[in-house]
């Protein structure tokens, strides 16, 4: 776990009256300050309240689950690249039944979501897909700095070894103002909303 918080005046949109700006837009409106400028490519960042914290989840408020055949998921999560009416040799067919237990028969049907459920959640689920979009960009510039400090986010790999979680969350509602400040400040375009 990687808990953050951002540093009101360390850049130009988030400081003292943006952050009085997003408590408002909060209380009064139960919203997001509102992405200044939106075009048909904007993305949506949802915060989404799960009863015990704010979760972010991208491009959708749900889940985001899919359901996949068994060769969808044997091509996007195990390697093996299975087009459909392409001749596939007998020592592959041996291999994927070794490893999967999956008989070529099956490769069309709909997979029992349990067979790809934890590669799903890291990498596809829309809360890892937050995850992946967040984790690599200076959200908290100027983190070494002291200073006025608000908001909270934690990033959560695998939390536990049982886990295969990943997502972003925070237990402060004004983090999702403060991360639409912070990504208009990077220039992405990107749209916070609350769920």
């Amino acid at each position: 776990m990687n808990r953050r918080s951002f540093l009101l005046g360390a850049g130009s949109i988030l400081t003292a009256p943006y952050l009085e700006k997003a408590n408002w837009y909060l209380r009064n409106k139960n919203a997001v300050v509102p992405l200044v400028k939106k075009s048909a490519e904007t993305r949506k960042l949802f915060f989404v309240n799960t009863g015990c914290e704010y979760e972010f989840r991208l491009d959708s408020p749900d889940f985001g689950f899919d359901n996949l055949t068994y060769r969808e998921v044997l091509h996007r999560y195990r390697g093996y690249n299975l087009p459909s009416g392409a001749p596939i040799s007998l020592s592959k067919f041996r291999d994927i039944y070794h490893e999967t237990g999956i008989k070529p028969k099956s490769f069309d049907q709909e997979a029992d979501p349990m067979f790809y459920v934890d590669e799903w959640a890291y990498e596809d689920s829309s809360s890892a897909k937050a995850y992946h979009y967040l984790y690599g960009l200076d959200l908290f510039k100027g983190e070494e700095e002291e200073g006025l400090r608000a908001g909270d986010i934690t990033f959560m790999e695998s939390p536990n070894p049982a886990s295969s979680y990943v997502g972003v969350i925070s237990h402060d509602p004004v983090s999702a103002s403060l991360i639409q400040g912070r990504l208009q400040e990077l220039g992405h375009d990107i749209s916070v909303e609350l769920a």
